[in-house]
């Protein structure tokens, strides 16, 4: 009963990994070292299955697509986050461990009066 009645589905192994790497990409957007790379792999393994399809006709283009631009939209935003400034609220206060008198030069005191 495996043979002609059983249904023939696309496969979808590349986009649905593109999918989910992009939805990790989007998750992990606070920790950038992690979410660029994994965002990249998704890119690329949307575009492999994108050109799969170019190859063979009975690939599923909607999840290769789909996880192309998702992984794209983590890309922005987890770069965005790597790379945004961080100077509005001018520099940050010196540590106060230090005693501001040490920073001083020293003066030597007045000579004697005689």
């Amino acid at each position: 009963m495996a043979g002609p009645l059983r249904r023939q589905l696309p496969p979808v192994g590349w986009g649905l990994a593109s999918v989910v790497l992009g939805a990790i990409g989007l998750l992990l957007f606070v920790v950038p070292i992690l979410a660029i790379p994994i965002s990249l792999c998704g890119a690329l393994l949307g575009l492999i299955g994108a050109a799969s399809k170019a190859a063979r006709a009975h690939v599923d283009l909607r999840l290769s697509l789909a996880g192309m631009a998702l992984c794209c939209l983590a890309l922005l935003i987890d770069l965005g986050v790597n790379y945004a400034p961080g100077g509005f609220l001018g520099r940050p206060a010196e540590s106060q461990i230090v005693d501001p008198a040490a920073r001083q030069r020293y003066v030597p005191p007045p000579a004697a009066f005689r």
